[in-house]
């Protein structure tokens, strides 16, 4: 008897990680037995940042009156060390580490959770090199160009700038994913 009670003891805090990781569209549950990794489609991967831009954008529209001069001088130290570190595995943290410092004044905790998941759920799916494909000092330009604009105080400028920053991501990589496709299929068929 107490075999079975310390079975079910240990399967309920396992049953709720999965459903937790479900709730984060990590995983999909199937037939209440097992759970498989969750995968983005190329469309689920556009879709995807398309939400980000819209939720970024108004994002940083909410946050840019409450900027200071601290929130500033964080955000230019987060992009110093993106310039600084060439390890690829770094790059993802210390991109989203910089655009939640400029977003952080908003007071908007949840919706910047959901735009983590967003951003964590997209870059897991794709190996590292193809989350570059934008090019580390293309992007580096971008983020100081945001980081400018913010500083000037001219939300319009700085949405625009933000949403194109985003939407040319997803364009980059998902061109750079169906070709990847396109050169795997024909290597099938040869």
């Amino acid at each position: 008897m107490l075999g079975q009670e310390a079975d079910a003891m240990q399967k309920l805090p396992i049953r709720e990680a999965l459903h937790q990781l479900e709730a984060e569209g990590l995983v999909t549950m199937k037939s209440h037995k097992s759970a498989v990794v969750s995968s983005l489609s190329i469309d689920d991967l556009e879709e995807v940042y398309e939400i980000r831009a819209r939720l970024e954008t108004w994002l940083l529209e909410q946050s840019m009156p409450l900027l200071t001069e601290q929130h500033y001088l964080d955000a230019e130290a987060l992009l110093a060390q993106m310039a600084d570190d060439q390890r690829d595995e770094h790059w993802s943290s210390l991109n989203w580490n910089f655009h939640a410092a400029l977003y952080a004044p908003s007071n908007r905790p949840q919706t910047l959770a959901l735009i983590r998941k967003l951003y964590l759920n997209a870059y897991r799916h794709f190996p590292l090199p193809i989350r570059l494909t934008g090019g580390r000092e293309k992007m580096h330009r971008e983020h100081q160009l945001l980081l400018e604009l913010c500083r000037q105080g001219d939300v319009e400028r700085a949405k625009d700038h933000l949403e194109q920053h985003i939407l040319m991501g997803a364009r980059n990589l998902i061109g750079r994913l169906k070709a990847l496709r396109r050169q795997e299929n024909s290597t099938k068929r040869v």
